[in-house]
């Protein structure tokens, strides 16, 4: 909402409190000048698959808090067992949506069509002043996010590319999508959803991995419930602290596990208590990624230009840009606005001051982001960077015990790699003292 629709509210809630009581009053509840509410979240829950378990400590949690008549949250869950329902989330009740033609079928998540029924129902049944979306489940750079292993059609798998995603999304606008997924938080996936057209504000996402407890819903909701009207940049910024702070609660292990019976030293858990020291979320402004993508073309083509001379700087930069968790098997994803310090401390003339503008249009973009306190090396947004070309060729995803399809070719459809990285990354495997093939 512009400032100039920020004073028109205003003037209208000062003419409503002098000539009609009744309606301020019910102003003052938080409902928006035609009755609707503040927010609507509509959630996008896919636990049809090895996620089951933590889906329903999150709807626990928003089970304990609900929606009011300032916030409302519905839910479409699918889960490992069973057809998929819609749900309007009271507290203390899941209200069933049987109006909604997903519910109670089994629901094929990795369908942009049924993200799209999902989106078009809670706006047309619950309007707002402002929509958050949110996409929980596995997530990956290249191929996308929300992996169903139960579509029901055969034994199949399905998910939703990024390109399905900003489909489903037409003619809808979306103040935050959270992901609440792994390694979203790249140059790669938000360009595509800014070069696409999405009428999206701020991504909210994480450039490492997102533990599988998730989001503590409960103390979201118990702020947003208090404060209704907080514009969308609040929310956005409100998610990643909240996030953020549960994990470094549980990280310095001041409280126990997330799930009744899941301790920390069961050989069958204990691996995702590791993922708490790699907590982070950025917020993602959209609309600045055009100039985002515009220097790194600039920066991109002047390293090629001169790769030889820069091989080894570019190395250094890499090394430095390497993320925390890729001890975890993700090297091949480094730390962007790291990368690009790291190459314009050690660069002159054209190079350094392609790097300078990069580092100022990513800090535009990037308009907030947060880590754990025991780490560091997150500065907000990812990009992929192999060290060879036999490490990019073999990049291979395994969701469950369904291999994907071959992951670069998935990798290089993407506009960001179009643009120019790719002829970037073959310059540098080329002139790298590993040679292109090791």
């Amino acid at each position: 909402m512009s400032i100039s629709d920020s004073s028109k509210r205003l003037m209208c809630l000062m003419v409503s409190a002098a000539f009609a009581v009744p309606l301020f009053a019910s102003l003052a509840a938080g409902e928006g000048e035609d009755g609707a509410a503040d927010w609507t979240l509509a959630i996008y829950l896919d636990s049809d698959n090895d996620l089951d378990f933590w889906a329903q400590e999150d709807v626990n949690q928003m089970l304990s808090i609900g929606s009011t008549e300032s916030v409302n949250i519905i839910l479409l869950w699918d889960t490992e067992i069973g057809p998929a329902h819609v749900y309007h989330v009271l507290k203390g009740e899941l209200r069933e949506q049987e109006d909604c033609g997903l519910h109670g079928v089994e629901t094929n998540m990795g369908d942009s069509e049924t993200l799209r029924e999902f989106v078009t129902y809670a706006t047309s049944n619950f309007e707002s002043e402002y929509f958050l979306l949110v996409l929980w489940n596995h997530g990956d750079d290249s191929l996308g996010v929300c992996f169903d292993y139960d579509t029901g059609a055969d034994d199949s798998i399905d998910y939703l590319t990024h390109q399905e995603v900003v489909s489903a999304l037409t003619d809808y606008e979306v103040d935050v999508l959270l992901f609440a997924a792994c390694i979203l938080a790249m140059v790669e996936v938000a360009y595509e959803y800014y070069a696409s057209g999405a009428d999206i504000d701020y991504v909210v996402a994480s450039e490492g991995y997102d533990p599988m407890p998730g989001f503590p819903w409960d103390t979201i909701l118990t702020k947003l419930v208090a404060q209704p009207g907080m514009a969308p940049l609040t929310l956005a910024t409100t998610l990643v602290d909240e996030h953020v702070d549960y994990y470094n609660v549980k990280h310095r292990g001041e409280e126990g596990p997330h799930q009744d019976g899941q301790l920390e030293d069961d050989p069958g858990t204990a691996w995702w208590y590791m993922s708490y020291e790699h907590v982070t979320f950025s917020v993602i402004e959209l609309s600045g990624m055009g100039e985002v993508v515009c220097d790194i073309k600039d920066m991109a083509s002047a390293l090629i230009l001169e790769m030889d001379e820069y091989a080894s700087i570019v190395s250094y930069a890499r090394a430095q840009a390497i993320l925390p968790w890729s001890q975890n098997g993700w090297e091949r994803t480094v730390d962007l606005p790291t990368l690009v310090e790291a190459i314009r401390d050690r660069s002159l003339g054209a190079v350094m001051s392609a790097c300078e503008n990069v580092m100022m249009s990513l800090s535009d973009a990037v308009v907030y982001y947060r880590s754990i306190d025991e780490r560091s090396g997150y500065e907000g947004m990812g990009v992929l960077f192999p060290r060879s070309l036999a490490m990019y060729e073999n990049c291979q995803v395994n969701v469950g015990h369904w291999p994907m399809p071959q992951w670069s070719e998935y990798y290089g459809q993407m506009l960001f790699v179009d643009e120019i990285w790719l002829d970037f990354l073959d310059a540098y495997w080329s002139a790298a003292p590993s040679g292109p093939s090791s």
